[in-house]
């Protein structure tokens, strides 16, 4: 935990980070939204073209449950 000093240091560094003042970087902080979805929840197409190279096909890689 950080005691409230250098709470203050860690905020104004971070504010000189940004080129902004210690008031604008608080209300940066504050409205910062986090996305928490995935937009694209779509599955990989993988390209298994490096296997004929090697000699193998894809049976030979083992697989696994897809959900």
């Amino acid at each position: 935990m950080l005691n409230k000093r250098e709470l203050l240091t860690e905020e104004k560094d971070c504010a000189d980070m940004l080129g902004m003042s210690i008031d604008e970087y608080r209300e940066y902080v504050k409205n910062t939204k986090i996305p928490t979805k995935m937009r694209n929840n779509q599955r990989k197409k993988y390209d298994n073209s490096i296997l004929s190279k090697l000699g193998l096909s894809t049976s030979d890689l083992k697989s696994r449950k897809v959900l």
